[in-house]
């Protein structure tokens, strides 16, 4: 096998459950890119609360890109410079923010290190324990006066699952809705996902498909997981994630199926 460039989502996949990444995990990345392998994070968080993991693994200082926003964003790993994005326009900002709170959702958005909300509750508290972004009570008004990479709604995932479609139907051509964890409901621009890119980054760098290797969990990850050649996913991943990987991890998450995958693919190969 001749992967190039490795794809690695980070919550639920790459991140044990206390948001660190275990010592095998870091140990077999940093020795994937020793020997040649461009790694790529690829993630629904911002650039700030990705950055700090880039710094973990020694990724701070290579000029790769990094996946951020569920593909939204691509940016540069050491300066933070916007490569690619793309964004909802004030006008369909408007709209998803109708449909939010039509449904009963609240909405938050991300601004440099900042999470603006509509609301405080459990769940904002959540996104900001997960990134270390301070969450900041914003209006309506506020959320729309620009446009943005994404929303998301934060809410009990039996109402996510139950109001998921009904959301999309109500967005149809203006965005599209992926459920990341359970608990958030992301609202992206059509067209922006972790497989456009991912796809991008790997263009830029000369990278063709067939080198690319990607290990993703959540419906987010479903498209990057399913675009690339080598396509991965732990063994804890969600049902479609799985059906959708080309090689599933015998662990879990959080018993380094990252590194497992890696050495199996990329370390042990001749």
């Amino acid at each position: 096998m001749n992967i190039a460039l490795i794809a690695l989502d980070l919550d639920d996949t790459l991140l044990s459950p206390d948001l660190s990444i275990s010592t095998e995990n870091a140990h077999v990345v940093r020795e994937a890119a020793r020997l040649g392998c461009i790694i790529v994070l690829a993630s629904g968080r911002h650039y700030v609360s990705m950055r700090r993991y880039a710094q973990e693994l020694g990724l701070v200082g290579l000029s790769w890109p990094m996946v951020c926003m569920n593909g939204a964003e691509v940016r540069d790993t050491d300066s933070g410079r916007v490569l690619m994005r793309t964004e909802l326009d004030p006008g369909a900002c408007k709209q998803v923010l109708a449909v939010l709170s039509a449904h009963g959702f609240p909405a938050q958005a991300y601004e440099d290190d900042r999470i603006l909300v509509s609301e405080h509750n459990s769940w904002t508290e959540q996104d900001s324990r997960l990134t270390g972004a301070k969450a900041m009570l914003a209006s309506m008004e506020e959320l729309a006066s620009k446009s943005r990479v994404k929303f998301v709604a934060s809410a009990q995932p039996e109402l996510i699952q139950k109001k998921q479609n009904d959301v999309q139907a109500a967005l149809a051509g203006i965005a599209r809705v992926v459920v990341s964890k359970p608990y958030f409901m992301e609202i992206l621009p059509i067209g922006a996902d972790k497989a456009t890119g991912l796809a991008w980054a790997a263009s830029m760098l000369g990278i063709e498909r067939d080198a690319v290797m990607a290990i993703g969990d959540s419906g987010n990850d479903l498209e990057m997981v399913a675009w690339a050649a080598y396509g991965c996913a732990p063994s804890d991943a969600r049902a479609d994630v799985l059906e959708a990987a080309r090689f599933v991890s015998s662990l879990p998450h959080d018993k380094d199926a990252v590194a497992e995958l890696i050495d199996r693919l990329v370390l042990s190969q001749p």
